[in-house]
């Protein structure tokens, strides 16, 4: 018998009115929290093979399990997907102990991505796109800057490539996460609904088993 998944709630009924202050705020005030040591050590490691493979790259953030990152490998076997997620416990699939799997053209990080996305920033990786797939929606109103579009490090973040895809269940992540990509670059950007036949990952599939209405926002090169 398949879960259902709850729709998100939240005392939040539209954009934030803190969004744009918060933004700008973060545009003004680089993010210079430092590195953790762990998350240096497994950027070296990464940074290494990709340098010496020279392929375009899909970035997977958050990427859960790492399914999707899988997923996404075998679609596109002429770049490297290089997937990152913090949750040992998601990761199991594919990562044992070393926190690191890496085969065909496929990486899997065990990694903070607040740490990560700055140090690619510094390494220029070729990213060709950049998934954000059904991220925690952080759903409360004084929880805005857990949202990644709230967070410090998001300008930081939006600089590593020119195609952004986020999805989403929750209308209110999806426009504001529009809007601030409106608000930090001259990039078109896109949000509609999405009618999936191809599920890109287990949250996906759950969602819309459960009902959910998913959105997508794109930047339109």
């Amino acid at each position: 018998m398949t879960i259902k998944s709850s729709i998100v709630t939240s005392n939040q009924s539209g954009i934030h009115k803190d969004l744009e202050s918060s933004v700008k705020k973060h545009l003004a005030n680089p993010f210079r929290k430092p590195y953790r040591p762990f998350s240096a050590e497994i950027f070296h490691k990464a940074n290494e093979i990709i340098n010496n493979l020279e392929l375009p790259i899909i970035l997977d953030s958050g990427c859960g399990t790492g399914e999707s990152s899988y997923l996404l490998s075998k679609q596109n076997p002429d770049v490297l997907v290089v997937g990152i997620d913090k949750s040992e416990k998601r990761l199991d699939k594919f990562i044992s102990n070393e926190n690191f799997y890496d085969k065909d053209n496929l990486i899997l990080i065990r990694a903070d991505v607040i740490d990560i996305w700055r140090m690619i920033k510094q390494s220029n990786w070729n990213i060709k796109k950049h998934y954000l797939l059904y991220p925690n929606p952080w759903p409360k109103k004084d929880q805005l800057k857990r949202r990644w579009h709230g967070h410090p490090v998001f300008p930081e973040m939006i600089s590593l490539c020119d195609q952004i895809e986020l999805r989403t269940n929750w209308r209110i992540y999806a426009e504001e996460f529009k809007q601030t990509l409106d608000i930090v670059t001259e990039k078109n950007v896109l949000l509609d609904s999405i009618e999936v036949t191809d599920f890109i990952s287990p949250f996906e599939k759950k969602y819309y088993d459960s009902g959910h209405e998913l959105y997508r926002v794109i930047t339109i090169n």
